[in-house]
């Protein structure tokens, strides 16, 4: 159950950046990405909010913490599972850590997306 539980939390958590990126993004122009923008620094509010009262309240248990966690808020936005891990590293003073895993999941994501798309266009020639 907890898996039908997981993935519905999941489509819900997509459904509402899709809905909510889409919104912002009609209201504020898309000369910037302000849709993403403010979805993924909301999600980060809301990820934040939730392990707080999670960690102080415990009302839920392990499972619904993966569910609301990982699977709303994990397809709600990633970049909010990026910024807390980057947190915890930050607050354990793992520096070095930290420096690789924000710098590396950017440019490298960045890179990987080129060569992706690169590697497409390769292929048709």
């Amino acid at each position: 159950m907890n898996w039908i539980l997981f993935a519905v939390a999941g489509a819900a958590g997509s459904v509402a950046r899709y809905g909510l990126s889409s919104l912002l993004g009609q209201w504020l122009g898309s000369a910037f990405p302000w849709g993403i923008f403010i979805t993924n620094v909301l999600g980060c509010f809301l990820f934040g909010l939730f392990w707080a009262a999670i960690a102080i309240f415990h009302v839920w248990s392990d499972a619904t913490r993966v569910i609301i966690l990982t699977g709303f808020m994990g397809a709600f936005t990633t970049f909010s599972t990026f910024i807390f891990d980057s947190q915890s590293l930050l607050e354990g003073g793992h520096w070095l850590a930290l420096a690789l895993n924000i710098g590396g999941q950017i440019v490298l994501g960045i890179l990987a997306l080129q060569a992706g798309i690169r590697t497409v266009h390769l292929m048709l020639g």
